[in-house]
């Protein structure tokens, strides 16, 4: 019985520890009229400049997520929704401090770390009661990643994870 259970567990840890997935936190509002929702607009919050050049992906890619779930985009003024992101590149270096029990007291050893992490969030807000009824975050390591190599196909298959939460009323 034991063998089974070591096994089972062994399965479950190498499919955690091989999966491509970012780290993804949603929520959502379950009071809220999610099959009565059929139209959204998109707006971008500024901020980081080095993400900047990928907002016309990120919106192609939320765009195909939301058709996905049986939403589209209005064509002129707000819709039904509006979809908030924001995005952040953070590349460089932290200090990673470390206490260590020698016996004889504590010895706190540094070491510097390099943090090569792109976040995503995103806040789907009711336009006509003002609430957020959605909400989800994406952090990736992006080790690795140059900017100009991001193709859409990529994007895309984020968003669709980043949105892989998001209630449907097609299903």
């Amino acid at each position: 019985m034991k063998q089974i259970v070591c096994v089972f567990l062994c399965i479950i840890l190498t499919a955690c520890a091989s999966s491509s997935r970012r780290n993804i936190q949603m929520n959502y509002d379950e009071s809220a009229p999610f099959d009565s929702y059929k139209t959204y607009s998109i707006e971008a919050v500024e901020g980081d400049k080095q993400a900047a050049g990928l907002s016309s992906l990120i919106e192609s890619g939320i765009i195909g997520a939301m058709a996905d779930k049986g939403l589209s985009q209005a064509v002129n003024g707000k819709g039904d929704l509006l979809i908030r992101y924001a995005t952040h590149i953070a590349r460089g270096e932290e200090m990673k401090l470390e206490q260590i029990s020698t016996g004889k007291g504590v010895y706190t050893r540094s070491q510097m770390e390099a943090v090569n992490e792109g976040s995503l969030l995103v806040n789907i807000i009711d336009t006509k009661s003002d609430r957020i009824i959605w909400k989800a975050s994406s952090i990736s390591d992006i080790t690795g990643v140059a900017l100009e190599d991001v193709t859409q196909i990529r994007v895309d298959e984020a968003m669709d994870e980043v949105f892989e939460g998001y209630p449907s009323s097609m299903f």
